[in-house]
């Protein structure tokens, strides 16, 4: 047990440690550090850290410390992960530290994913920069346990890792405004001006819909339920249905402003605004909750596969309609230099053993027949599986054509 002297000292060395991380513009290397230094302070034999990537309900597992996988591929197939009740979950969707020294027999367990080291004892404390939560650092199997101490320094240490991250944000934003400004010095010609133009256009448009438009259509919801659970004067209920028309012409304003905004662009901008599209559609016309994530530049060959991507990701976001039962669905698209990737990820009742190992030949499931053919017409891979804990994930990665690159 650590005396309380002990604890004062590692307390007090929490203030160089912070000054030393404070000092680091890069997040990676603020990870690295940071897990390296959580180790230490809880005597654990592994740390994470987790950023959130589109609000509390997709994280990234943003660096590793103490484990080195097996497979190579674990951590691209794993890092990205939608947030449940978990052991690790609970951090993020309660907003307080846990600590558990029996995960198996935790009522929060959910399981851990192939390739995965076995997690004893976990404890889980939030990054938070003020009041909001940017995601969290966990710690896992500390040989006697965790107690209210490693909380304590955890939690302690966590805050000044958190505002380290943010400031490193707000210094590579600087960083690429300033470069930014120095190439459009360089060369303000009319297709520089053009193209300049066209970024703003979809940056206001995506935050026309995942805020705005989305806030609206919530607006309109909540008083839809509050008239149908609650009864109410005839007069006031008809000012709340004034109000509800109001919000749904509201968000068919947005809409209109976003189509107009949105214009067909060669490449990235196109492709994502067609994303998009389909699942603000989805969310209007069923119960899902749709998350967008985007990684990388697109090349300018992309826009040779672009149809067959998007095809592919719209029979897939039909299936997780149809057949999924799902309340989220999770598309994240990453452009790498010579291939793109996409993955489809629901929480629904995942897929039947018959179905995922006879798709491949039989006519009965034409949708996944289909996309796996027009994968493979492009050299690509295709692969469908049940998650580790629900639902199904289509995965997909297509090479770019070699002129592209």
């Amino acid at each position: 047990m650590v005396g309380s002297d002990d604890l004062g000292k590692q307390l007090d060395s929490l203030h160089a440690i912070s000054v030393e991380i404070a000092a680091l513009h890069d997040i990676s290397d603020i990870n690295k550090r940071a897990l390296h230094y959580c180790l230490s302070l809880t005597s654990s034999e592994y740390a994470f850290t987790g950023l959130l990537v589109d609000g509390p309900r997709v994280m990234d597992v943003a660096a590793v410390e103490g484990f080195e996988p097996v497979d190579e591929s674990f951590y691209a197939l794993f890092h990205l992960m939608a947030v449940r009740s978990s052991v690790v979950g609970v951090t993020i969707r309660e907003g307080r530290p846990y600590i558990s020294n029996d995960v198996l027999h935790d009522p929060h367990t959910v399981g851990q994913p192939p390739g995965h080291p076995p997690v004893r004892k976990f404890l889980g404390v939030p990054l938070l920069v003020g009041t909001r939560m940017i995601g969290m650092i966990g710690v896992a199997n500390k040989t006697d346990g965790y107690g209210a101490r490693d909380e304590r320094l955890l939690e302690t240490f966590a805050n000044q890792v958190a505002v380290a991250i943010e400031n490193a944000r707000l210094y590579e934003r600087q960083q690429n405004m300033i470069a930014s400004l120095q190439q459009l010095h360089a060369r303000l010609g009319e297709a520089e001006r053009t193209q300049l133009l066209v970024r703003e256009r979809e940056r206001i448009a995506a935050g026309l819909h995942d805020h705005i438009e989305q806030e609206v259509f919530a607006i309109g919801i909540s008083i839809t339920s509050l008239l149908e659970g609650n009864e109410f004067d005839p007069l006031v209920a008809e000012q709340l249905r004034a109000i509800r028309q109001l919000a749904v012409q509201a968000a068919d304003e947005v809409r209109r402003v976003v189509f107009a905004l949105a214009v067909a662009e060669h490449g990235d901008g196109n492709l994502v605004s067609e994303v998009r599209s389909r699942l603000r559609d989805l969310e209007r016309r069923s119960d899902l909750k749709t998350h967008l994530v985007v990684r990388g530049a697109a090349s300018s060959g992309l826009e040779t596969i672009r149809d067959v991507i998007s095809s592919v990701i719209s029979e897939a976001l039909n299936n997780v309609e149809r057949h999924a039962h799902a309340r989220m669905v999770l598309v994240s698209l990453r452009h790498g230099d010579h291939h793109v990737d996409v993955v489809i990820q629901d929480d629904g009742v995942g897929a039947s053993d018959l179905v995922l190992t006879t798709y491949q030949d039989s006519y009965l499931h034409f949708g996944l027949r289909h996309m796996r053919q027009q994968i493979f017409d492009l050299g690509g891979t295709f692969d469908v599986s049940n998650g580790e804990e629900t639902g199904t994930i289509v995965r997909v990665s297509v090479p770019l054509p070699p002129d592209a690159t």
